[in-house]
């Protein structure tokens, strides 16, 4: 196969319980030429609640989510909603193949399952062009943890560039990229992110989010609560590991009793702390070069809190990389059409490099 650049759009539902993003890029898997075109798009408010409502049920085998007939109608909504969200997008844009990570709904690498609520087939089949998704599966089956798969992407955009450099990406969880000086890449996820204030704001405010984190930024952090969230086991383990969105619901008690303003600032505040207990905990060295992407740069509280952990270092807000997941997964696409890993020992724990995505192809 001749390698050369083309035009593939991404389409990732991780970043959010509340949106989709999108981005097209020019890329021959390899490099990134440019990103031609973002956007976010929310989810309609009745499929949001929808979402929320089997997140909330914990279905975690693979059995329980496929036998599941409300799963099975949710998934066929979220994937008429990408589809048409595509489609949009799509417009007169010149596209030659689409990538989609959906919203992760069921995560339990031990047992190998993480179920992706889309429809591969019938977004294939509704906009009549060729889609690569389930880019998680091979990982798991061959022992990785499914989560980050952003890190070639940015290995690639980065590759001429000054290192060591640390990117903290925060979407629905947040997630470690780490590129050493000799080129050598880790990666994993470290602490929870938007998804935990979603829950906290939806459902004591019936808010989407704590918009501009204007909540957390108007009340007080519970040091107290703080410190018992920081002992969660999960932030203790060694990586790679990957985080489900509801891993840490057996902790949100905890702020229970607080005001909406006070929780919001002490989950705020525990995503920030989180993060970087974690960088000091399992990065070679806390870099002087750090930056911070993905669509929790849109809530400028939880971004002053970062600065505030890492200090006396500044971590650098891209907010060019506002919809780095959705750019990740059309690489990804690129890599997956030319045969490239997208995963690897350093970055999920799989036992070797890995392509990764299923194709749905169009049915005469």
């Amino acid at each position: 196969m001749i390698i050369k650049n083309i035009h593939a759009l991404g389409l990732y539902g991780g970043a959010s319980l509340n949106a989709i993003e999108m981005a097209l890029i020019d890329s021959d898997g390899v490099d990134v030429y440019n990103v031609l075109k973002t956007e976010v798009v929310p989810y309609p408010e009745n499929l949001a609640l929808d979402i929320r409502a089997i997140i909330s049920r914990r279905l975690l085998s693979y059995a329980e989510l496929e036998n599941c007939a409300d799963v099975q109608n949710l998934r066929t909504k979220v994937s008429e909603f990408y589809a048409e969200a595509i489609a949009n997008f799509c417009n007169e844009e010149k596209v030659d193949i689409i990538g989609i990570d959906s919203l992760t709904i069921g995560c339990d690498t031990t047992n190998k399952c993480s179920y992706q609520i889309e429809d591969g087939q019938l977004i294939c089949n509704i906009l009549q062009r060729r889609i690569i998704t389930h880019f998680h599966k091979a990982d798991l089956l061959a022992g990785g943890q499914t989560s980050p798969l952003m890190p070639a992407f940015i290995n690639a955009i980065w590759q001429k560039e000054n290192k060591p450099a640390l990117f903290i990406y925060i979407g629905a969880v947040s997630s470690l990229v780490y590129l050493g000086e000799s080129g050598e890449m880790q990666a994993f996820d470290c602490a929870p992110g938007l998804a935990m204030i979603e829950d906290w704001t939806f459902r004591h405010a019936k808010m989407q989010t704590d918009y501009n984190g204007k909540l957390a930024a108007t009340g007080n952090i519970h040091q107290q609560i703080l410190q018992t969230l920081l002992r969660h086991k999960f932030l203790h383990m060694e990586p790679p590991k990957a985080l489900d969105i509801m891993r840490f619901s057996d902790k949100k008690e905890h702020l229970e009793g607080l005001s909406l303003e006070d929780g919001a600032a002490t989950a705020t505040a525990f995503i920030a702390e989180a993060i970087y207990q974690a960088a000091l905990d399992f990065l070679p060295k806390i870099p002087a070069t750090i930056y911070v992407v993905g669509a929790g740069i849109k809530n400028p509280t939880l971004c002053r809190f970062i600065k505030q952990s890492f200090a006396p270092r500044e971590p650098q807000i891209l907010l060019q990389w506002r919809t780095l997941g959705a750019s990740a997964t059309a690489f990804n696409a690129v890599r997956r059409l030319y045969a490239m890993p997208i995963t690897f020992p350093t970055t999920t724990g799989a036992y070797e490099p890995l392509s990764g995505g299923e194709f749905y192809e169009v049915k005469e």
